[in-house]
């Protein structure tokens, strides 16, 4: 499965986890940075730097594709008053931001510079020049994501270092939960409530953030959560249709299987001809839930996606039907 690296602006209005989570951490950015001189670094198709100027005084994106660049300016900084730039991240840092900029935000970046470490060691400075810093790093080593894009893997504790290179700064975790929603058919207030807290194990959690010199801003940001709504309708229509072609499909293969229970040799070529006669529609079958299947797993673009959707499988879905089946089915065109 090919990795998205950079969330395109129609993806991020897309009804998908990924889109949901990008989403949540610059509405927490902006949140934080109102009224804030901005500078998002590694800023990519810049849906997130149009966030951050809902709320921020000025902001500016800087990514090393130029082609990227050039979108963003073209959309984005079309309707939005944000300032973008094409250049390298570290060369960025290596400049005095203090006195023209007031805080850094750098969500998925770290990840693939190849010199994280210089480049912490030039957001600290940043930090003791005043700057605040609001960082975050994928959990890649721990759901063991393969990212050809990534130079470093960070985990719980590489993460940690990390941010301990920073300075004091406040930790966050960011976990894709389970919720529930009850609603009227209009829009209407949405409330939620924090529980199963010793659950939320920080080692486990998809993204880490550091926030540095947010002072009394940080100590605001208990929990905060975003629930795109749009994705739970969407989810559960397909659920069902899996759920539905897995029926027919056991089903289907059930009854060739009765077919040949009890078949003497003399019978060989009846039980051929049947079973020819179904392989097409067995096949179509077959093919059309693999489709809705890879279209569920697209929606997912990495480890740390899918392991939620696995979560999702074992929870809905019935344990063994589809394997069942399947070998049923190649059984059956064995014979």
């Amino acid at each position: 499965m090919g990795v998205q690296e950079r969330l395109s602006l129609s993806a991020t209005s897309a009804n998908s986890l990924i889109a949901a989570e990008h989403v949540h951490r610059y509405r927490l950015a902006a949140r934080l940075c109102e009224g804030m001189r901005v500078v998002d670094l590694a800023c990519g198709s810049g849906y997130g730097s149009a966030i951050l100027r809902e709320t921020a005084s000025a902001v500016f994106g800087v990514d090393n594709d130029a082609g990227t660049i050039d979108t963003a300016q073209a959309t984005v900084g079309r309707e939005h008053d944000i300032r973008f730039e094409a250049a390298d991240a570290l060369e960025l840092l290596r400049r005095d931001l203090a006195g023209e900029w007031d805080a850094i935000v750098c969500f998925e970046g770290l990840e693939h510079f190849p010199q994280p470490d210089e480049a912490l060691r030039q957001l600290a400075r940043h930090a003791g020049a005043g700057l605040k810093l609001l960082i975050s790093l994928p959990n890649s080593r721990t759901f063991e994501e393969r990212n050809e894009f990534h130079v470093t893997d960070f985990g719980y504790e590489e993460a940690r270092e990390a941010f301990g290179a920073l300075g004091e700064a406040t930790l966050l975790y960011q976990h894709n939960a389970e919720g529930s929603l009850i609603r009227a058919a209009e829009d209407g207030e949405v409330e939620g409530e924090f529980v199963l807290s010793e659950y939320g194990e920080p080692e486990y959690a998809n993204h880490f953030l550091a926030l540095v010199n947010f002072d009394e801003r940080a100590e605001s940001v208990a929990a905060t959560a975003r629930m795109n709504l749009a994705v739970a309708p969407d989810y559960n229509r397909h659920m069902l249709s899996l759920e539905k072609a897995n029926r027919e499909l056991w089903r289907e293969n059930a009854r060739i299987g009765r077919h040949r229970i009890g078949q003497g040799d003399a019978a060989a070529a009846t039980t051929l001809y049947r079973l020819r006669e179904h392989e097409r529609d067995q096949a179509e079958r077959i093919a059309e839930l693999e489709r809705q299947i890879a279209h569920l797993n697209a929606r997912l673009e990495t480890p740390r996606h899918r392991f939620v959707e696995r979560a999702h499988d074992k929870a809905t879905t019935s344990p063994g039907a589809y394997s069942l089946a399947r070998r049923l089915w190649s059984a059956a065109r064995r014979r």
